[in-house]
């Protein structure tokens, strides 16, 4: 049980850092590519964890969480066109 505990309080804190990395990206790099790139690669990293260890997906079958991570990809993908193509555009 304690070996339990300390790995979600480990994905816990990792997900604290990246939520406030996204947030100081989010700052430094006022709405450039980049920034809403590196805010949206730390928003499906933290949709990963949520999936695999908070709903504790990690040991269903591999196509699952081969679904549910495109699915996560997809969404932040179609954010970030949605973001950039108004940018290019000039």
């Amino acid at each position: 049980m304690r070996t339990m505990t300390c790995h979600v309080t480990r994905a816990w804190i990792l997900l604290v850092l990246l939520t406030l990395l996204s947030m100081a990206a989010s700052h430094s790099i006022a709405g450039g590519i980049a920034g809403s790139g590196l805010v949206l690669t730390a928003a499906v990293a933290k949709g990963r964890w949520m999936v695999m260890d908070f709903l504790k997906l990690r040991h269903v079958p591999s196509g699952w969480r081969l679904l549910l991570s495109s699915w996560l990809v997809l969404i932040a993908a179609s954010a970030w066109l949605a973001a950039t193509i108004p940018l290019l555009r000039g």
